[in-house]
């Protein structure tokens, strides 16, 4: 189960408000072991967290609206959807106002939208006094997308189902190198191309069997989108990049931080991001519980 105790601050955008980190996340993996009857792909994937975050800011009020609008999506923006279904599923009397701080760039593979409605639900099950279990924010959190879940549970993570059905597990590492490029990368367009790969064997892999991974969506991306495909070779003497999700973002695991001149190329191409990967999600005290 994920922790139950968020990290809320006071918030420095609303006077009787509260914020909290919205983390992202990368895969440390990515297999397509098949379709569903339902539409989605069957997955199979390695979540983990980093310390690069939104910012949610969130008051309590009578009806839920967006105050700072970066993505410019307006009601359909994924922290509007999520608190009105909040209010809708809970049959709690109310709404919020929600200030979103953006760091994570969008459409990159990283889950910022999805973090940032995930931290949405949490915020208003702790401050509602938790009247709903980690489960059914989970459940909740399906509704909305399938990265939604995992950023409820918390924990790094060997996921399932359409990424959504979490078994926790230590992947390491302790740096990340994030390379997002300006381009944006549908994920859509990635899973309907017909050269995608969807019938890598089911196997439950463990953290030492990394290398013998793979991101499915790598290829295809790489096709599709040259200035992926140029950023790979460039990014080859910081360590191995690969693909996190289906987005633009590539990522170096535990980087050669030594390798300026290279560094120099890539943020030619790039804009260049080095966090901490972290086992447990930001979102939530370091003490509490699991």
């Amino acid at each position: 189960m994920a922790f139950d105790s968020p990290r809320l601050t006071p918030s420095h955008r609303f006077a009787n408000g509260w914020s909290a980190p919205a983390p992202a996340k990368i895969n440390r993996f990515l297999h397509i072991i098949g379709r569903r009857d339902d539409g989605y792909h069957a997955l199979e994937t390695g979540f983990q967290f980093v310390d690069w975050c939104d910012e949610i800011h969130l008051e309590l009020a009578t009806q839920t609206e967006l105050i700072d609008d970066p993505l410019g999506l307006g009601t359909a923006n994924l922290v509007v959807t999520a608190a009105r279904l909040f209010f809708e599923v809970t049959q709690i009397t109310g709404g919020c106002r929600i200030y979103l701080e953006k760091q994570i760039p969008d459409g990159a593979g990283l889950g910022g939208g999805s973090s940032d409605a995930a931290t949405t639900l949490v915020m208003l099950n702790a401050l509602y006094h938790n009247p709903l279990t980690t489960d059914a924010l989970m459940a909740l959190g399906r509704r909305l997308g399938a990265d939604v879940p995992i950023f409820i549970y918390g924990r790094s993570a060997f996921a399932t189902g359409i990424g959504d059905c979490c078994v926790p597990e230590a992947w390491g590492g302790s740096t990340v190198l994030i390379a997002t490029p300006a381009v944006k990368v549908e994920t859509r367009a990635i899973f309907s191309h017909p050269k995608l790969t969807r019938d890598t064997p089911s196997c439950r892999i463990r953290a030492s069997q990394l290398e013998l991974t793979q991101n499915d969506c790598e290829p295809v991306v790489r096709e599709c989108f040259p200035s992926i495909d140029q950023l790979f070779h460039i990014l080859i003497p910081f360590g191995k990049p690969q693909l996190t999700g289906t987005g633009s973002s590539v990522i170096v695991i535990d980087p050669d931080q030594s390798q300026r001149d290279a560094l120099a190329v890539a943020s030619t191409l790039a804009s260049i991001h080095i966090a901490a990967l972290t086992e447990t999600s930001v979102l939530y005290n370091s003490d509490a519980t699991a």
